[in-house]
């Protein structure tokens, strides 16, 4: 199985299927978004070596229910809600569980990620769940700290 740009899975994951909707490594990372901050799709697609944002947006589609998945506290790019496909009210659910963190929303509808912006899991927990450091301290480089990613702590 292989991995792309760098990220590896953790050592006690069984053959599960690497970077797509099913990947458990995404609930994974968004477990460590505490509450009270946000984490944007394109982050955790990032944390992971994914291609894309919409990965991550399909694995929180198909989250089965009862796993305990902050799943409410990923949000799009522009800092909102990401309008949901089946019609449902989860959008507004999203919102009144990240308003119940102390998450502020604007007259658009947007956070302000100077304030809520999740800085990204810490050294440690990254270093324990086998990913390769170096390679995300390069890549952060690369994006050099524009928009959401202003505070990543990598």
């Amino acid at each position: 199985m292989t991995r792309s740009r760098g990220a590896r899975s953790p050592t006690t994951q069984e053959e599960a299927p690497a970077g797509g909707a099913d990947d458990p490594r995404i609930a994974a990372v968004i477990r460590q978004v505490p509450a009270g901050e946000v984490a944007t799709y394109g982050q955790v697609a990032f944390v992971l070596g994914l291609g894309s944002a919409r990965i991550v947006g399909r694995a929180l589609a198909k989250l089965p229910a009862g796993q305990e998945v902050p799943w409410h506290r990923v949000i799009n790019s522009q800092g909102k809600i990401s309008d949901r496909k089946d019609g449902g009210d989860g959008d507004l659910r999203q919102r009144r569980l990240l308003q119940a963190e102390g998450v502020r929303f604007d007259a658009q509808g947007r956070v302000d990620f100077k304030t809520v912006a999740w800085r990204g899991p810490g050294w440690q927990w990254l270093e324990s769940q086998g990913f390769d450091l170096d390679d995300l301290a390069l890549r952060s480089q690369q994006l050099r700290r524009r928009g959401a990613w202003c505070r990543w702590r990598l």
